[in-house]
């Protein structure tokens, strides 16, 4: 490559991509390129550089980068078509859930804004799950809250408690509420087991619980989303 197509190239330090220093290379490196496409600077139709540029701009060897475009190939971000190049194939964007996932994954040691983004979410879910919940969504919650009610175990403590707020969000009928619920889970996991320790926050948690529960059978919206405000403003002040 000339200087003077060096200079052309979209994929220099102008748009952050960094050098990369993580153990598991190839993984820093499709992140570095997902973020690239959220950020709306690789667009779909876009072509990456070969992988021998690529190693330059990352200074790794080629096989890392093989690696991370395969990792994106295997989830159709990316095509190789043999002869012309790899290709970004983002033609309708990520997903609003992948979106919000991934927003909450680079904040997840942010506790108090995960909270802030609860208390902008679960309100809502609260509310259309009264107003959408099925018979069958309202027994799921009740057996989740009894067994929450008699649970002894940490751990099965924890994992009642991230139950009731799946079944709640699958009660909206919203696969994409459902889909925060669960990454939202998996990010509070650490945090609700140092809680569970605490018989005050058990207690909380279950009494919460049983309020939503009691709107969302009543197919209250209103009730619900007051309900679940108030359940999170004392979860928070709990684990503080």
């Amino acid at each position: 490559m000339s200087e003077q197509d060096h200079n052309k190239d979209p994929f220099s330090a102008e748009i952050d991509l960094k050098v990369v220093k993580r153990t598991k290379v190839y993984q820093e490196i499709a992140a570095q390129i997902m973020h690239l496409i959220e950020e709306g600077k690789l667009k779909h139709g876009d072509q990456l550089p070969p992988e021998r540029r690529l190693a330059e701009i990352f200074q790794v060897s080629r096989h890392p980068v093989r690696e991370a475009i395969r990792t994106l190939e295997e989830q159709s971000i990316l095509v190789s078509r043999v002869g012309s190049g790899t290709f970004v194939v983002n033609e309708h964007g990520p997903s609003v859930d992948d979106l919000i996932t991934r927003a909450l994954h680079r904040e997840k040691n942010k506790l108090a804004e995960i909270f802030v983004f609860r208390r902008m979410i679960e309100p809502q879910i609260a509310a259309k799950a009264a107003l959408k919940a099925s018979p069958k969504d309202l027994v799921e919650l009740e057996l989740i809250l009894e067994r929450q009610k008699e649970a002894n175990d940490v751990h099965l403590i924890v994992e009642l408690d991230q139950a009731f707020h799946v079944a709640l969000a699958r009660a909206t009928q919203n696969g994409t509420l459902l889909k925060v619920v669960e990454r939202l889970n998996d990010i509070l996991s650490e945090s609700r087991a140092q809680a569970s320790r605490n018989p005050k926050r058990m207690k909380l948690s279950v009494a919460g619980h049983g309020k939503i529960l009691r709107a969302v059978a009543k197919g209250d919206a209103n009730a619900a989303l007051t309900a679940m405000e108030k359940h999170l403003r004392q979860v928070e002040a709990a684990v503080n």
